[in-house]
């Protein structure tokens, strides 16, 4: 078995066991505690996974990716087991918050790997079809966890959802040790010195051109699409009085969406040609697709406009994405990595705030401001942008951008 297929199964099982986690441990708490501790719970973890992937990526980057994945499963897998344990005989939110911050900062130590490994498993002219690859095993699995937990809790209980979990747990502590040895770190780190970067991943951000842009666009993506499946859908059906059971439907169909748009549309989108066109013409895509949605008051004018948004979404995302990580040196991408997953969920915070207020005050018709907002910003922002489209349309050894072009940002980066 390759690494690279190692790495997708063991992601693949990693995300099934988050969604069964995260369905059924909200609903125990609900049970048997009340809202007010299932929002202290879900802010605690909130906070830890923030803090976790931060203070944890240059301790990362300083041991082999293998070790540090190994590692990661095994606290994740002694957590299930408590969560399990503890849920099952003897409830307390003050325990399940302890051991799930303990689960919580496993994943920060795994995350940023799970961005990295595709440009690190296989040759560099196949890094973008690797990536496309993982963005939709990803997608397959967090639609998957959610079900299985749904079948597992309807057929026998929500006791043995979490006992699924922890089993699922196990499988993945031994493809884990599957994984052959990485190379060793170029040069180890000292304490000291992993401190005073854990914030290099958000200075190289801000400072890198492309990854300026890049990361406006991800915020800005984040802030349109992040509260579509848990917040726009349900409201949707609430006030349309549309068939309880078509939420499932709808998430399934803006998965497919995603899906679809990974392998139709992002092969073409990867090609370097009109980076820009290409670019504009998904937020575009997108654009439309919501604007239509929350204008839409049937079951079957939903489908296709949500099976759109899927598509244009997960194709955004996934531009750039493989020039981006195989840019940066190796002894940085965990961090660069660790702070897009730390932006991304800031993102997705601001998103539920802004479209919960926007539909609670206004409705979900006027979503449609929000998102003709956030297009004009992108729309304005890519033309004054200039390098990110050389960058992305740059045919050159794309190890060497930054050495060429930057070569004091460069130097930054090598330190």
């Amino acid at each position: 078995m390759s690494t690279f297929r190692t790495y997708l199964y063991l992601e693949l099982l990693l995300w099934i066991y988050l969604g069964c986690w995260n369905t059924t441990l909200p609903l125990i708490i609900v049970q048997r505690g009340s809202l007010f501790e299932l929002a202290v719970y879900e802010t605690a973890l909130a906070f830890a996974a923030i803090i976790s992937m931060l203070c944890f990526a240059p301790r990362v980057e300083s041991m082999r990716r293998s070790t540090a994945l190994k590692a990661g499963c095994i606290v994740i897998l002694f957590a299930s087991a408590l969560r399990y344990l503890f849920a099952s005989n003897w409830y307390s939110l003050d325990a399940l918050i302890l051991i799930d911050v303990i689960a919580v900062a496993a994943f920060g130590l795994v995350q940023p790997l799970f961005g990295i490994y595709p440009a690190e498993t296989v040759d560099k002219h196949q890094t973008s079809a690797a990536f496309r690859i993982r963005r939709i095993v990803v997608t397959v699995g967090r639609v998957a966890g959610p079900l299985l937990a749904g079948i597992v809790i309807a057929v026998y209980s929500l006791d043995i959802s979490l006992l699924f979990s922890s089993i699922l747990g196990l499988v993945a502590v031994v493809i884990a040790m599957a994984l052959p040895i990485s190379e060793a770190p170029t040069k180890p780190r000292s304490t000291s010195h992993r401190i005073n970067e854990i914030f290099l991943g958000l200075k190289l951000k801000c400072i890198l051109p492309p990854e300026q842009f890049l990361t406006c666009s991800g915020l800005l993506l984040g802030l349109t699409v992040t509260a579509i499946v848990p917040m726009l859908v349900p409201t949707l059906i609430h006030t349309r009085n549309l068939a309880e059971g078509s939420a499932g439907l709808l998430n399934a169909v803006f998965a497919s969406g995603a899906i679809a748009g990974l392998l139709i549309l992002s092969p073409i989108i990867a090609k370097r040609q009109n980076q820009r066109k290409k670019y504009l013409g998904c937020w575009s895509l997108l654009t439309f697709s919501l604007c239509a949605t929350t204008q839409s008051d049937e079951v079957w004018l939903l489908i296709p406009w949500l099976f759109f948004a899927g598509a244009a979404s997960a194709c955004i995302t996934l531009i750039g994405m493989d020039k981006r990580v195989m840019s940066i040196p190796s002894g940085a991408r965990v961090r660069l990595m660790a702070s897009t997953l730390v932006i991304s969920q800031l993102g997705s915070s601001v998103s539920f705030v802004i479209t919960g207020a926007i539909m609670s005050k206004f409705g979900t018709a006027s979503l449609v401001w929000l998102y003709l907002g956030v297009f004009a910003v992108i729309v304005l922002y890519s033309m004054r942008s200039k390098e990110v489209w050389q960058f992305l349309e740059n045919d050159a050894e794309v190890e060497l951008y930054y050495q060429n072009k930057h070569p004091k940002l460069a130097a930054v980066m090598a330190t």
